[in-house]
């Protein structure tokens, strides 16, 4: 007689068989693999406070630098490629735009190097390194996806992504608190990622090296699909370069903790965005206020959770107190970045973007201006109370813009309906 304790399914391997289908699907799924990269990139930023603020300024000024520099230099090549197609990638492509996407790696060193020398606070020299790595991994990367291969080069970059807070681990058992040991530890990851890229997935840019390109490189088109891109970079990471230029990096490591921790509640607007994004069907605009409204709940919501969490690292740790304040200022920015994510996909359903491109870059200009101006009087407080006020600024122009193109696509169905 079979023990009910020992019944197949209940006990035994058996029942660690609806955990491992999961624990395949997970890694069969690239959305999966996604989600899991940015939950490793977060544990490494929260192992991070483990440094004394200092230490971990100089750790977030260069990782920043290296960062923005490749958002500026890289030219977006994951989404210029992925717009191509794997045809034009497979036939038409060669040695022409291979040249294009290779300068995407020393201009973005030069980049992470000028932003690092700018912050005063971050190594250039690692910041540069940095960038080239990330850079030179992007350009392999880019190729895969644009064949296709989603789910292996989401996994690899979940494993690297991994790899990080893993090193960072045994550093803090090793009671190491110097910044510059952690920072070489990130460049590794950077760099091994790299190799693994190109070892998976360059073959296709090696077959570019040795045919002619058959058309233009269509630099125009490269131009324009940066050009929001660069925009956005500039409004959400411009403000921890100037707070360590004009603050230090004491003042950095609390400021960009608040806002590592408030990102986190607004990631749901993206799902929400992409559902916007492809609704064309009738009623579109009134499921476009209860979207909103639900990013809008969401965001508030998780940010009261981060804030408990950096409450509870203020109390665990030494010299992090701040920082739940600070998010708590920086929550209405969260809120404010939700709805624009919601209204700007609702803009580009309208056409409209162009005029999504125009407010991004009149928000970044703004940024790149305001911020060093707040930043040397009123240091973190104010640099966090000017973003609120520009990502505010940013979703109501949007909001301006979609209510004028809806009523541009009323008024059209109108007269098509006289016709």
């Amino acid at each position: 007689m079979t023990s009910r304790g020992l019944s197949p399914g209940r006990s035994g391997p058996g029942r660690f068989r609806p955990a491992a289908y999961a624990i395949r699907r997970a890694v069969g799924s690239a959305t999966a693999m996604y989600v899991a990269a940015l939950a490793m990139s977060g544990f490494a930023i929260l192992l991070s406070v483990a440094l004394p603020p200092a230490e971990r300024g100089l750790l977030v000024a260069t990782t920043t630098s290296a960062t923005v520099g490749v958002a500026v230099g890289g030219l977006s090549l994951e989404t210029f490629m992925l717009a191509q197609g794997s045809d034009w990638l497979r036939e038409r492509s060669g040695r022409r735009s291979l040249a294009v996407y290779a300068a995407t790696v020393p201009l973005s060193a030069t980049l992470g190097w000028v932003f690092a020398w700018y912050a005063e606070a971050a190594s250039p020299a690692l910041a540069a390194t940095g960038a080239a790595c990330v850079a030179a991994g992007t350009m392999p990367a880019a190729a895969g996806l644009t064949l296709g291969r989603f789910v292996a080069v989401y996994r690899q970059r979940a494993l690297f992504a991994a790899t990080a807070p893993v090193l960072y681990l045994v550093l803090i058992l090793a009671s190491v608190d110097d910044a510059t040991v952690w920072l070489l530890a990130w460049l590794g990851c950077q760099a091994v990622m790299a190799v693994a890229m190109w070892a998976a997935h360059g073959a296709p840019l090696g077959a570019m090296a040795r045919r002619a390109s058959a058309e233009p490189e269509r630099l125009a088109r490269l131009g324009l699909t940066h050009t929001g891109a660069v925009a956005q970079i500039f409004t959400y990471r411009f403000d921890q370069l100037a707070l360590a230029r004009y603050q230090g990096a004491d003042a950095l490591a609390i400021y960009s903790l608040a806002v590592a921790a408030i990102e986190f509640s607004q990631a749901g607007a993206v799902v929400a965005a992409q559902r916007t994004l492809r609704d064309h069907e009738e009623g579109s605009a009134d499921r476009l206020r209860g979207v909103l409204r639900r990013a809008v709940y969401l965001a508030v919501g998780m940010g009261v959770l981060v804030l408990v969490g950096l409450a509870g690292i203020g109390v665990l740790t030494s010299g992090y107190a701040a920082a739940v304040l600070l998010g708590a200022l920086l929550v209405p920015r969260s809120v404010a970045v939700s709805v624009g994510k919601v209204l700007s996909a609702r803009l580009v359903n309208l056409g409209g973007e162009r005029t999504t491109a125009v407010i991004a870059l009149g928000t970044a200009l703004a940024a790149v201006v305001g911020y060093p101006l707040v930043a040397a009087p009123y240091g973190a407080w104010g640099v966090a109370a000017l973003s609120v006020a520009l990502f505010a600024a940013h979703s109501t122009a949007l909001g301006l813009a979609v209510r004028s193109g809806a009523g541009h696509r009323v008024a059209g169905d109108r007269d098509s309906g006289r016709e």
